[in-house]
């Protein structure tokens, strides 16, 4: 299954950015505010850099099928930054994404990294300089994370089932954990 492949390629990168982020800190209680606020910025520039390429790749039964995958976070984390009064960071360029398959490769990235927000935003709320932050991107989710992301994983495993569909959604994924680190 194209989801067990993924897991398995990415996961090399998904330790990457984890280490980057010093995500480790978030539960030994060595987070800071700056932790925070890089996370917040490299995840602004990574969706700004990515969210309007995946767009325009998905058709009309993706976006019916992953009708409840959020596909304007932007907008959620610029509400955060805005919340924090931070200064977002600029993206350089708009990524070019190549297919169909590249573009859900890409959103698998976002969306996985929706499964530790929900952990993160639940942990950031227990520190005194965010206990009363809004969390809209981290957060969104709530209660409904599980079933968004099984509903995303059942779907791409059911799109994408040959050897070549599964490369090219496995070097979309590839190249945006790759971008994301660099940001970082």
């Amino acid at each position: 299954m194209l989801s067990d492949y993924l897991k398995k390629k990415t996961e090399i990168y998904h330790k990457e950015i984890e280490e980057k982020l010093e995500s480790n800190k978030l539960f030994n209680s060595t987070f800071t505010d700056k932790n925070y606020y890089k996370m917040l910025q490299v995840n602004h520039v990574f969706l700004k850099s990515y969210e309007d390429s995946i767009k325009q790749f998905l058709t009309e039964k993706d976006l019916k099928n992953l009708a409840l995958t959020k596909l304007n976070k932007l907008q959620l984390i610029e509400k955060d930054i805005q919340e924090l009064g931070i200064e977002p960071q600029m993206a350089n360029k708009q990524f070019e994404l190549e297919s169909r398959a590249e573009a859900i490769g890409a959103l698998y990235v976002i969306e996985g990294s929706m499964l530790g927000g929900n952990v993160i935003a639940k942990t950031l709320k227990k520190y005194p300089f965010l206990e009363n932050k809004s969390f809209n991107y981290f957060g969104h989710y709530g209660e409904n994370l599980g079933q968004i992301w099984k509903n995303f994983i059942n779907y791409i495993n059911q799109e994408f089932t040959t050897e070549e569909e599964k490369q090219q959604v496995f070097q979309g994924a590839k190249k945006a954990y790759e971008d994301l680190i660099s940001f970082a």
